[in-house]
């Protein structure tokens, strides 16, 4: 039976994703919940967090990954840009009272598309876990997220970072939480299969960016859009 599935990017503090997420979808937060672009208020941060961790509450169904931003208030020494310093103690304590609701940080559809928060590269994946041999996104996403509840600092930035001017993840071993789409678009996992990788990380102008097997969907800070799909 198929199923229709509601990928939403990047929420960085705004209140949008309540007219995106649809209940006959299986929703789906690609991560960065705070750390907003905008001026919003610590207590409004803190109330659209847990208003979405009430959505899925509610609809049990609702797949939450982490991003980097979320990722440097939590085990990671890594500060991505807007590190709330004042508040980030408040924060780690908002994501450990609610781990159980969160999915990790790759979650596969029906074995043919993984979402992540930035993608994943082959450099990485195969530093991490050997040779990738046409794994389906599953049985890649369960290694993942295996990993990330064991040991996050192998997403961290610096220690996936190559290039001395890599100052926000164009080296190809950076994790599925760093990693740019254009380094991804040249070490894509899954070149030369059929499978798809959908992830945010990267904002895009006023539409969602679809390729062949590569779609980037964050897209919040100029549409309010998301990018849905039936399997």
């Amino acid at each position: 039976m198929k199923k229709n599935y509601n990928i939403i990017g990047d929420i960085h503090g705004r209140t949008c994703w309540r007219e995106l997420v649809q209940n006959d979808c299986v929703n789906v937060f690609v991560g960065d919940y705070f750390d907003p672009y905008d001026k919003i208020s610590p207590a409004e941060l803190m109330q659209n967090f847990a208003d979405i961790i009430a959505f899925k509450k509610l609809h049990p169904e609702t797949v939450l990954l982490y991003g980097n931003h979320d990722l440097h208030y939590l085990e990671s020494s890594d500060r991505a840009t807007r590190f709330d310093y004042m508040h980030a103690i408040d924060i780690k304590q908002a994501f450990a009272d609610v781990v159980e609701l969160f999915y990790g940080v790759a979650y596969a559809i029906a074995d043919s598309i993984l979402v992540t928060h930035a993608g994943v590269s082959k450099e990485w994946y195969e530093k991490e876990f050997g040779a990738y041999n046409g794994e389906k996104p599953s049985a890649v996403a369960d290694n993942i997220n295996d990993l990330w509840k064991h040991n996050k600092v192998e997403f961290s930035f610096d220690v996936n970072a190559l290039e001395f001017m890599d100052l926000s993840g164009e080296s190809p071993t950076h994790s599925p939480l760093w990693i740019r789409p254009w380094t991804l678009a040249e070490h894509n996992l899954f070149a030369g299969t059929s499978f798809k990788q959908v992830f945010g990380h990267t904002q895009v102008n006023n539409t969602i960016v679809i390729n062949d097997c590569l779609i980037c969907v964050d897209c919040l800070g100029t549409i309010v859009k998301s990018y849905k799909f039936e399997l």
